[in-house]
């Protein structure tokens, strides 16, 4: 691998868009889409990557005098790559992204342009806020699992991805003290006590039977509680390296979350193919950071 393309890798975060991906495959599945619909399903994972690539590259253009400071070794801080260029590439990723959903079908088009804007406003505007930084970045993980819902009509659709909204909403407020740590006894409870909300919104999907699989349900609590307890952790060990830690898993765990969604209305066997997503994840995560 040349100098150039790791540091491309690098500035995307590649382990990141296995995850974008899982959303889409559970979507997919989710919308029950049949098998001649697979050249729309591969449009939608191009449209992903570019999405997330995107967002990532814009976060560091945006943030590049916040990280010469607390991340001087990313590619922007470290002259690996200039600002421009990084924009360059960043927008470019979104107007691709863009078009791939409008080559989907027109619901996949609406989706993504939603999905383009709250990406645009995340890094340029609202991640600095308390609040509506983290419901902007929920609402772009709302948004990517939705794209791959809207390959096909089907019931419940826009509710569904409140699960994995609640659950990345979570994940944001805690990845403030990523650089930092520290006993953040606020960030670390909200992230704890969003894993169990996004369980009781899966459970009552389940009894209004628009994720009808029991199994799911048993599933979606022991992944809420081995989390929470996870996250709950950081009270007593909350260095920056054991924020990044517990970051990197629940980030990951986002593919397990999606084979879960996904599992409330479609054969497990089929949702369980999700988790093949954890071989190339887990093998760029350590090459590059996912955060």
């Amino acid at each position: 691998m040349n100098k150039n393309t790791k540091t491309v890798l690098e500035l995307i975060r590649l382990p990141g868009m296995f995850t974008a991906h899982a959303d889409i495959w559970a979507g997919f599945l989710l919308s029950g889409a049949e098998l001649k619909k697979l050249d729309v399903f591969f449009l939608l994972i191009l449209a992903t990557s570019c999405f997330l690539s995107a967002g990532m590259t814009l976060n560091d253009s945006f943030d590049h005098k916040i990280d010469q400071i607390e991340n001087p070794g990313r590619p922007i801080p470290s002259n690996r790559i200039s600002r421009q260029t990084a924009f360059f590439i960043g927008g470019g990723l979104l107007i691709v992204g863009i078009v791939f959903a409008f080559m989907a079908g027109p619901d996949s088009f609406l989706v993504g342009i939603c999905l383009a804007l709250c990406i645009l406003l995340y890094d340029g505007f609202l991640k600095k806020y308390l609040i509506l930084g983290p419901l902007a970045m929920a609402s772009c993980r709302y948004f990517n699992l939705l794209l791959g819902m809207s390959v096909a009509p089907f019931r419940g659709w826009a509710i569904i991805p409140l699960i994995t909204g609640l659950y990345i909403f979570g994940v944001t407020v805690l990845s403030r003290k990523e650089v930092a740590g520290g006993k953040a006894l606020p960030n670390i409870w909200l992230c704890a006590l969003m894993p169990i909300l996004s369980a009781l919104l899966y459970y009552l999907l389940y009894l209004e039977k628009i994720l009808p699989n029991f199994p799911g349900v048993i599933m979606i609590f022991c992944f809420a509680a081995f989390l929470s307890g996870l996250t709950l952790n950081l009270l007593k060990k909350n260095t920056p390296k054991d924020f990044q830690k517990t970051i990197k898993i629940l980030l990951l765990a986002i593919i397990t979350l999606d084979m879960i969604i996904a599992a409330g209305s479609t054969p497990f066997i089929y949702a369980a193919m999700i988790l093949l997503l954890y071989v190339p994840a887990i093998y760029f995560v350590r090459l590059f950071r996912v955060t």
